[in-house]
């Protein structure tokens, strides 16, 4: 079949050939040398979300559509002449795509084993370059909208009324039509073959216009290709899941949370997630009232029970014998709550192989920094390596890690030009250490080095008295002392900061846009920092992957550093490179950074107490 379809004068042309008869492959071979880059989508079945994604039971695709400006074929991979047609044009070393984020590029390595590499490019990250803000709607068709015509849209309408139409009874309700749509409505039928054709059309027609938003800085559009295309090796490769470990942790963090759930259900008759638990410590505390919500309700969060225990420490106020067995318990469950969820998720995600496939979004945050979803990995704590330990290498092999050391303050020092700061890092002395001297003199304590690290950090990140109050437990007179005394002690990192919140767009050493936000100026200090300290580690990532031929070892990147999955015998010379690479310098100020063998497992669990035993004596 071929359909015909029309939007503001531009005619579009669908060919959906319905079986072998009528599918004339040396047209289709003629389409696809007929341009340099081809639109690539594909449609597949509803992936239930929280699962292995396109690595589990619940994927499959139906459809595979190739496009020109104007032309779309729309092939089935349950017919075989088609699914070979499919198989050799991907394959086909001399031809390129384009596609819209990396779900295209999954769904095609988990339906055929074909590997595109660096012969995609994504628009979306296009997109992210061109606009960093994440709220600007980066979707295919909010980008179609915005910059080719309504046709797209148009065509999601129709299907989506289609699916509705189609669905039975029993699943008209909420989203229900488009999940048994997904599924079920025939590869044949209209709505759904000229929507899955039209998406490769708009995709490649967004291309050149896209790229033409990117030429002045051209040369990242090059490196957050190449950056993708790592990252997706990354979650195609997934991370090896200790299970056994994992569920025996999960075992005893929900003993934990039962435990202490039934302590107050005991003492109090309900839950201590009921509002009535809020309500009832509160009537327990003297001189520091829980924070209310816009209703005036006492507030129990994870943030405001460990305030409520840093002001009971401090002497700010006092609470009752119950009340501090109650609180107690209260902590007991938040603090496993979250460790539950993750490690829930751990299981839930991993293929039939164990493995987890981690999406790593590499232009996530408007100032390129990188996040993990599926699980999100970027949260878990070093402090607390129970869950990094969850991941371990495959046998014979370790895991070797290498994080930049306090990059952030090297880079605002590099930006601002602080002779003191500068000096302070160029000593190679502990810079937190040298900051609370500088602010304290020399008989500083562990608790003034504690709060003039976070005053660095949120200085540097354009936060104020109050939230510095917050994460030390000092008061708010107190925090604003010691912000005023860090802003005498690095006056030009202030200068820096005041004079970049009046830049109407925030350009990085790398030539990365970044738009500022009207409501935060004081934000533009915290998007360069954070911006170059992010290009700085990919900058070692491409030497590692490219001089030193490690992409096939990359293992993950979170936050500052990066580790890599290498043989155990190659681990302390792997060790020693990484260091090497990732230890440099921006504008004269040096970036330092050193590599640990972290052994088998992500994360290093603490050594079990030793127990010698005592020799019997002599007789």
């Amino acid at each position: 079949m071929t359909y015909t379809r029309t939007h503001a004068g531009r005619t579009m042309t669908v060919h959906a050939p319905t079986g072998e008869g009528d599918f004339d492959l040396a047209a289709f071979e003629a389409f696809t040398v007929s341009d340099p880059v081809l639109g690539l989508d594909v449609e597949g079945r509803a992936i239930v979300e929280g699962g292995p994604g396109h690595f589990g039971p619940d994927a499959g695709l139906r459809l595979v559509q190739f496009g020109t400006v104007d032309t779309a074929w729309v092939l089935n991979p349950l017919i075989p002449a088609q699914r070979w047609a499919i198989e050799r044009t991907l394959a086909h070393p001399d031809l390129r795509f384009t596609t819209h984020t990396n779900y295209d590029v999954l769904a095609i390595w988990s339906a055929f084993g074909i590997a595109l590499g660096q012969r995609v490019v994504d628009t979306h990250l296009l997109s992210k370059l061109v606009q960093p803000d994440e709220r600007a709607g980066h979707g295919l068709k909010d980008l179609s909208l915005r910059y080719l015509d309504d046709g797209l849209v148009q065509a999601q309408q129709a299907l989506y009324e289609r699916m509705r139409h189609l669905a039975p009874t029993g699943q008209r309700a909420g989203n229900n039509p488009l999940t048994w749509g997904w599924n079920h409505i025939p590869a044949t039928d209209e709505a759904y073959t000229v929507y899955a054709g039209l998406d490769a059309v708009y995709v490649r027609r967004l291309l050149p216009v896209l790229l033409a938003a990117c030429a002045p800085f051209s040369h990242l559009v090059r490196m957050e290709q190449w950056l993708a295309a790592q990252s997706t090796g990354i979650t195609v490769r997934g991370l090896l899941l200790d299970r056994p470990y994992t569920e025996g942790l999960l075992a005893d963090v929900q003993g934990e949370f039962e435990q202490a759930s039934a302590a107050i259900q005991d003492a109090l008759g309900f839950s201590g997630t009921s509002p009535r638990f809020a309500h009832w410590l509160d009537s327990q505390i003297t001189g520091s009232p829980l924070p209310r919500t816009a209703s005036g309700r006492p507030q129990v969060t994870a943030d405001t029970l460990t305030q409520l225990a840093q002001d009971l420490a401090g002497g700010a106020a006092t609470i009752t014998a119950e009340g501090a067995a109650m609180l107690a318990a209260r902590r007991a469950m938040a603090a496993t709550t979250n460790t539950r969820t993750n490690l829930r998720s751990f299981l839930a995600t991993a293929d039939a192989e164990g493995r987890v496939h981690p999406q790593v979004s590499t232009l996530r945050a408007r100032t390129g920094r990188m996040a993990i979803t599926a699980p999100a990995l970027q949260t878990l704590k070093k402090h607390d390596p129970r869950l990094r330990h969850c991941f371990r290498a495959e046998d014979g092999h370790v895991l070797v890690g290498c994080d930049f050391s306090a990059v952030e303050v090297r880079v605002a020092a590099a930006l601002s030009r602080d002779a003191t700061l500068m000096r302070v890092i160029a000593s190679g002395v502990d810079i937190h250490d040298a900051t609370a001297e500088l602010m304290y003199g020399k008989d500083f304590t562990k608790e003034q080095r504690t709060v003039g690290k976070r005053a660095t950090f949120g200085t540097i990140y354009g936060g104020g008295a109050k939230a510095l109050a917050a994460q030390t437990g000092v008061p708010i007179s107190v925090a604003r002392q010691v912000i005023q005394r860090w802003q005498r002690t690095y006056p030009d990192v202030i200068r820096f900061g005041k004079t970049i919140a009046e830049a109407p767009v925030v350009v990085t050493g790398s030539g990365r846009r970044i738009p500022p936000d009207p409501q935060r100026p004081y934000a533009n200090s915290n998007y360069a920092i954070q911006s170059t300290a992010r290009d700085l580690l990919v900058a070692s990532v491409h030497e590692l992957a490219v001089v030193h031929g490690m992409a096939s070892r990359l293992w993950l990147f979170v936050h500052d550093e990066v580790i890599v999955h290498v043989p155990e015998h190659d681990a302390e010379k792997v060790r020693d490179l990484l260091t090497e690479v990732m230890t440099t310098q921006f504008r004269g100020v040096p970036i330092a950074a050193e590599a640990e063998i972290l052994g088998t497992h992500w994360g290093r669990l603490p050594e079990p107490p030793s127990s010698t035993a005592t020799a019997p004596a002599a007789a």
